[in-house]
Parts: structure tokens; sequence; C-alpha cells
């Protein structure tokens, strides 16, 4: 796979990774227990139901996203998300017409630091909430992606 593909692969990942944290932050704005604390009198009509991507207790994003570990700072994890995809997609589009393996291994570090908090995310839904985001688990899929395919020239420099 040339430098090209590989920049705009990882563009398209995270926009449909952006896209994913967006909509994880609306349910989280909007879910039944915010909704309980202001006044949202059409929303809680039209969402009596939950989340879109609430299936049963053990793969519900309102259970996560509900939960005392879904924030850092009292921010949720999917506004952090949001920004760091956002930052790969315009580095990824700027680095598109530049060939330089220096853009992929600076879209590896965000990418690095987002994985282990990956880790450390999935830990807490599995052990402590005992409960998985189906929304969670796609971005997931869309990050490890972007970080095979930003870490590979990091790798082929170090078998080297």
């Amino acid at each position: 796979m040339t430098l090209k593909t590989k920049l705009i692969t990882i563009s398209i990942l995270s926009i449909l990774a952006f896209f994913n944290a967006f909509y994880l932050w609306y349910d989280w704005l909007f879910s039944i227990e915010t909704k309980n604390q202001l006044y949202f009198p059409v929303w809680s009509t039209i969402q009596q139901a939950g989340s879109l991507c609430d299936i049963n207790d053990t793969f519900s994003c309102t259970k996560v996203a509900n939960s005392e570990f879904s924030k850092l700072f009292w921010v949720p994890f999917a506004i952090y998300a949001m920004f760091m995809f956002f930052v790969v997609f315009i580095w990824s589009l700027i680095w598109i017409f530049n060939n330089n393996d220096l853009y992929l291994k600076l879209i590896a570090i965000p990418s690095w630091v987002w994985v282990l908090v990956n880790f450390y995310l999935f830990y807490l839904e599995f052990f402590v909430i005992k409960a998985f985001c189906p929304i969670c688990i796609i971005i997931s899929v869309f990050l490890f992606s972007i970080f095979f395919l930003s870490s590979s020239p990091i790798i082929k420099s170090i078998r080297k």
C-alpha cells in the first residue's frame, strides 16, 4: 500500500470515527438521565426507549455513557475522541500531497495514546461496568485500523 493510499484510508476512517464519536456525544447529551436534569419535553417523548444502540443490558451505549467512568475532568470521552479524530483527519488531508513517512509517524502518536486509553476503557467496560457500547466497538475498529496504518513506517524502520 502506498503512502498516499494509507493517508487517504486514514482520512476516511478518521472522519467515520469522528461521526460515530459525535453520535455518542449526542446520545450522552440527550440521554434519559440528562433529560431528567434538564427540561426537554420534546425529547422526553421522542426518546423514551433510550439510545439506538441499546440492544440489551450487556450491549448498551446508555449504560456505558452514564457510568461514572465515561468522563475525564467532567468531559465525556466522546468529545476527546471527536477532537483526536478531527486532528488526524486534518493532518491526513494536509499530508496527502506531501510524500513523506514523517506524517504517518506524527499521526501514529495520537493513535498510540488513544489505543492505550482504549484498552483502559475496554477494561472498565468488561470488568467494572459489565456492559459494552456497540458504537465504541466500531470506533475502536477504526482506531486500530488507523493505528496499524500509521505505525507501518515505524515498524519498517525498526526492522531495518
